[in-house]
This record gives structure tokens, C-alpha cells and sequence, in this order.
């Protein structure tokens, strides 16, 4: 592997952070403390291995975040011990006064069919998928400007590590930006895994997200920030 293509390996895929095995945070633990109770290490190792397993999985931004309130972390956690009842209520938001009783104007009377179709027609206007999804290209322009084989194509399709825009009834065309270097942007499949529909994911990703501090989701993943992405992904698109 030449070091180009080791340096694109490194970006598109990051390694998984995994948090230290309960047994051998005990074991750690009771080396540096001889003299302390077998039953007193057990308790703080499975609980340093729990916290470091959440730890693990939350995004870079907020393990940031989380680092830098370092105080008020420690605050809430020997609050949350001293008295388990009452902490979850220092998590609630108090009202700064009484809340204002309003009633809305309602609804107004029902359009008529003919009117209404007229309105969504004035408001939804046709557009090209170009026009919002960017440059597109099919298989055999991929092919022949791109270098990208239809059968590498195919194969991405069925894994799903490619974006397909459906254009007409059966033609798929494929958007040039998800690609780098002949192949595509790592973490594709698993945004549009989050997000549950191609066309929805690959609009989102071009679209400037203030969870990746205004950064479009594209451009963080051609960074290798697939975790991140995919963890905004998730959480703009929960379900339920």
C-alpha cells in the first residue's frame, strides 16, 4: 500500500474506541491498592468500566464537552449518591414565573378541494433532482469519467455503501460528490441506515448541520469524522 492510499485508509476508517474490560480494571486496581477489601475494588472497577464504556461511545464533540465541566460532572455524580430520590429532580427546569394561559385563533373553515390544489400546486413546484442533489451520473459515465467499474458499482449497491437517486421509474443515477478517488465516501450506508431513505439522507448530508458546528455532514465524513456524522444522523432522525 503506497502512502496516499494508507492515508486514505486512516481517514475513511477511524478505529473504535473500546473501554478497558471490568477484570482488568479490578485487577489494576487491586495492585495499587494491597490493602484494600477485594469486595471494595470489584465495586469501583465495574464502575469505572461502565463509565468508560459510555465514554467510549459518545461523539469526540461531546466527550469534549462532558471533559470541560469537569466540576460540575463530579457535582452531580456525589449528589446523585448522596441522595438517588432527589437527583433526578435537579435535572428538571424550573419556570422563572407562572406560565401564561392563552388560547389559540383555531382553525379556519375548510378549503375547497379546487382551491387547495391550486395552493399546494403554487407552493410545491416541480424541480430536477440536479437541482438539489448536485451532479449526477450513471453507471456508464461513472465508468468512463471516473474510472469506476460497473461491476465495483454494482457491488456497492448491494452492500449500500453507495447513495442511488431513483430518476424516472427504474433508472438510478448516482451523485459525483459521494465519491474520492474511484471509490465512495466511507460512512454512506450507515447515514442512510440512520436516516431510513437515500434521497432524504443525501440531502441532509450536503446541508450545513450546527451539530457538526455548522460544518455540512459530507464534508465531515470526506474528514473521517464517520462517527460523529453518524451519531448526529441518528439523533436528528430518532425514532420515537
Amino acid at each position: 500500500m503506497t502512502t496516499p492510499q494508507a492515508r486514505r485508509a486512516i481517514i475513511q476508517k477511524p478505529a473504535k474506541i473500546i473501554g478497558p474490560a471490568a477484570a482488568d480494571l479490578i485487577v489494576m486496581f487491586v495492585d495499587l491498592n494491597p490493602a484494600a477489601s477485594r469486595e471494595e475494588v470489584t465495586q469501583i472497577g465495574k464502575l469505572v468500566a461502565d463509565f468508560s464504556a459510555v465514554a467510549s461511545n459518545l461523539s469526540p464533540e461531546a466527550r469534549k464537552r462532558l471533559t470541560t465541566r469537569k466540576a460540575q460532572f463530579r457535582r452531580f455524580i456525589t449528589e446523585l449518591v448522596a441522595d438517588p430520590d432527589a437527583a433526578p429532580e435537579r435535572l428538571k427546569l424550573a419556570a422563572k414565573s407562572a406560565a401564561e394561559v392563552s388560547q389559540g385563533a383555531g382553525l379556519d373553515q375548510p378549503l375547497a378541494a379546487q382551491e387547495g390544489r391550486a395552493r399546494i400546486a403554487a407552493y410545491a413546484t416541480p424541480t430536477k433532482v440536479e437541482d438539489w442533489a448536485g451532479c449526477l451520473a450513471g453507471p456508464t459515465e461513472l465508468e468512463r469519467h471516473y474510472g469506476i467499474a460497473r461491476s465495483s458499482l454494482h457491488a456497492w449497491q448491494q452492500r449500500g455503501a453507495v447513495i442511488g437517486l431513483l430518476v424516472g421509474v427504474r433508472k438510478h443515477a448516482f451523485p459525483t460528490e459521494q465519491f474520492v478517488d474511484g471509490r465512495p465516501v466511507a460512512g454512506l450506508g450507515a447515514v442512510v441506515e440512520a436516516i431510513g431513505d437515500p434521497r432524504t439522507a443525501w440531502l441532509w448530508l450536503r446541508e450545513p448541520n450546527p451539530g457538526l458546528d455548522g460544518a455540512a455532514p459530507l464534508t465531515r465524513l470526506k474528514a473521517g469524522a464517520v462517527g460523529a456524522v453518524v451519531d448526529v444522523a441518528r439523533a436528528n432522525f430518532a425514532k420515537g
